[in-house]
């Protein structure tokens, strides 16, 4: 691989004081609210009740499963609103006691969007609702029969406010970012302003910067997002798009260029209770083997050429846009200062982007690395991010799960038998092999899953297993894993065993993204490749 030392210079130092991090803010304002919904006790139970519920059960939302009918809750209605013009709203909760069957419903005034808590997801969203459109919602608290002592309380509205400033420029020449097609596997990241992505490993990946946040504000990441009003005001994705980042999950570092990483954990949407990987069943393969002569960033940078309708930014703002340009080369810096430098277009809001290998022939969605810090200055000095090649981003992904953990990757671009994140073994069969050589017990392989442009998740093999006693445990990413055709468990003496996934998700069947077939996934890939 080619590696260029970076020397320090006065030179060196013009070119960091011009570097800065990518994030892109929203611009809010918060309202305190009292709206009180006061303490209720639910109908008393009848035997009629008892009975139903034993067979019937009722389904707001694939999530959300209701012991009775509507007829029998308590059905109590507040509404909200900003009293002022608003692009988008959140509430928070406080005094929140929805004990076994009660439940919220929160609809948006402007577009009926629904978003369902019951006690589980509300705790999960910490008192915070997704991102609604619009200047204000209806909000309804659904009193179970048998539940006492329900209470809600709505404390607080955090608006939105309408763009208007002029950005910064931080391009590398004119503008050349466009629309991407394929909204799978990049998110955006708000209030914060950046960009995350999905990986083959399971865990999410981003700016250390970007995560390295207060815990007021819960982090939401959204998918398959729209487009911005003509000013560059953000319009929320679907609430059935919206994914709380769990703060507990966060291992970040923020230690400048070439060493500013983060990795998080997703709770699931409340009303389809799937987390990103599931729902949206696309990743990119993450490797440290590939030096590409040119790089792709895809993200949710702000856009301001041409101007919008107010003359600063336009509707492209902050939605899913990607640029290819020139690799300037991998610089280290120290064995976890490690950064790629390119000549691609980016700006505010693109931290935390995947660095892609762009043009190498059999290479589709790898991520090289993560895109932090602009400062694009051609021909020579252009916008960097973090390289997998930094042995503390490295090590940070190889034990985010647990400490022995072995990764497979069937469709990874690299035949490794090393079984790290960046360097996967491609067979199930040489990852036990692992555990049978010594590496067991409380080993977990962490297997690639569902499809990702036909491939992933099927693994053609007959597997044996007979090494340590505890067995392994097995975890899958994103959908579902396939087996065969002839697997089987090779049970040496008693208590050895090969375990049952440690995971309770939704599996998917033909493994496509939704509405995809094979050809529209790799069609879509090799167009922005």
């Amino acid at each position: 691989m080619k590696r260029q030392i970076a020397v320090i210079s006065l030179v060196l130092l013009v070119v960091v004081g011009r570097t800065f991090s990518q994030t892109a803010e929203l611009p809010f304002h918060r309202k305190q609210l009292a709206v009180d919904f006061g303490t209720h006790d639910g109908k008393e139970l009848t035997s009629q009740m008892v009975e139903y519920s034993q067979f019937f059960h009722y389904h707001p939302t694939p999530a959300h499963t209701v012991k009775y009918p509507e007829k029998d809750y308590l059905v109590f209605k507040k509404s909200v609103s900003t009293k002022e013009s608003a692009p988008w709203i959140r509430l928070r909760f406080e005094d929140v006691n929805l004990s076994n069957n009660s439940y919220i419903k929160i609809v948006s005034q402007q577009d009926g969007d629904i978003q369902y808590f019951n006690a589980s997801s509300v705790s999960v969203w910490k008192n915070q609702t997704a991102f609604f459109k619009g200047e204000g919602a209806d909000v309804f608290l659904f009193v179970a029969p048998g539940d006492k002592g329900i209470t809600l309380k709505i404390s607080e509205m955090t608006i939105g406010d309408f763009y208007g400033e002029q950005p910064p420029v931080d391009l590398c020449g004119a503008d050349n970012r466009v629309s991407s097609s394929y909204p799978y596997v990049d998110g955006r990241i708000l209030p914060i302003g950046c960009t995350g992505f999905i990986t083959a490993g399971g865990f999410y990946l981003t700016a250390g910067h970007c995560v390295n946040v207060s815990s007021y504000d819960l982090q939401v990441i959204q998918f398959n997002v729209p487009q911005s009003l003509c000013d560059g005001t953000l319009v929320p994705c679907a609430v059935e798009d919206q994914y709380p980042i769990i703060y507990s999950s966060r291992v970040w570092q923020e230690g400048g260029t070439g060493d500013d990483w983060g990795i998080f954990n997703c709770g699931t949407n409340s009303n389809t209770n799937l987390t990103p990987a599931e729902a949206q069943r696309a990743y990119y393969h993450l490797s440290r083997n590939l030096n590409p002569a040119n790089i792709q960033i895809r993200g949710f940078g702000t856009d301001h050429t041409p101007s919008g309708c107010t003359g600063y930014y336009n509707s492209d703002s902050q939605t899913l846009q990607y640029d290819i340009g020139d690799n300037l080369g991998e610089y280290f810096n120290g064995s976890n200062d490690v950064y790629w430098e390119y000549l691609v277009d980016t700006e505010g809001g693109n931290s935390g982007s995947a660095i892609m290998s762009s043009g190498v022939s059999g290479v589709y969605s790898t991520a090289i690395g993560i895109h932090t810090h602009g400062g694009c200055n051609p021909p020579n000095q252009g916008n960097k991010g973090t390289s997998f090649e930094a042995d503390d981003t490295e090590a940070a992904m190889n034990h985010y799960w647990q400490t022995q953990s072995i990764y497979v990757d069937e469709g990874h671009h690299l035949n490794s038998t090393v079984g790290t994140s960046v360097k996967p073994c491609v067979s199930l069969q040489t990852a036990l092999n692992k555990a049978n050589a010594g590496h067991g017990p409380g080993l977990e392989l962490i297997l690639v899953a569902g499809s990702n442009h036909g491939s992933g998740g099927v693994y053609h093999e007959s597997i044996s297993y007979s090494g340590a006693t505890n067995g392994v445990k097995i975890r899958r990413t994103v959908g579902a894993v396939k087996i065969g055709p002839a697997a089987s468990e090779n049970i040496a003496a008693p208590g050895n065993f090969l375990q049952k996934p440690d995971f309770d998700t939704i599996p998917y069947h033909n493994g496509l993204l939704p509405g995809h077939t094979e050809k529209t996934i790799n069609d879509n890939s090799k167009n922005e490749e």
